[in-house]
């Protein structure tokens, strides 16, 4: 997905809310604890931007858990907005050689420090440990495997 997509699929917190909810849970919602599907839906106003407005609550006899789409995922127990964390991965993922915290700071508009720990929870996540490792021969583009060679002339003299 381009940039643009993202800026134009994920405006507001609502669309992202919903897009986490149909890619996480496709057929229905379950509890994130025991798994049961009767679910409700709490919608809550909330007079900060900083916190979810939409929760659900198990309604089995023995949960009765509370929970929202956010948990379990790098975006749980966060206070910034889905689209900034949908915009941090997309210039993650699309970036060549990967991107300083202080450059994903000066695209979102936020400080280093929140830049930092998106761009570590972003990284982390993206790791797979099970993914198995490369064997054999294998061809790479955009390599460059060494340093200086010595015993080159630098500046008229040759090193020893």
């Amino acid at each position: 997905m381009k940039l643009i997509d993202v800026t134009k699929a994920f405006q507001s917190d609502e669309q992202c809310l919903a897009y986490l909810e149909a890619s996480r849970w496709p057929d229905c919602v379950r509890c994130t604890t025991c798994g049961a599907k009767e679910v409700s839906k709490i919608t809550r106003v909330s007079k900060t931007k900083n916190v979810r407005t939409q929760l659900y609550q198990c309604l089995e006899k023995t949960c009765k858990r509370q929970f929202s789409a956010t948990e379990g995922t790098i975006f749980h127990k966060s206070h910034l907005l889905l689209s900034k964390w949908y915009m941090a991965i997309a210039l993650l993922v699309d970036a060549k050689k990967s991107m300083s915290a202080l450059q994903l700071s000066r695209h979102l508009d936020c400080n280093y420090r929140t830049a930092w720990y998106l761009a570590h929870r972003i990284r982390e996540a993206m790791v797979d440990a099970n993914a198995p490792k490369l064997t054999g021969v294998f061809e790479m583009d955009e390599t460059y495997i060494g340093g200086k060679q010595r015993g080159h002339k630098q500046n008229g003299r040759t090193k020893t």
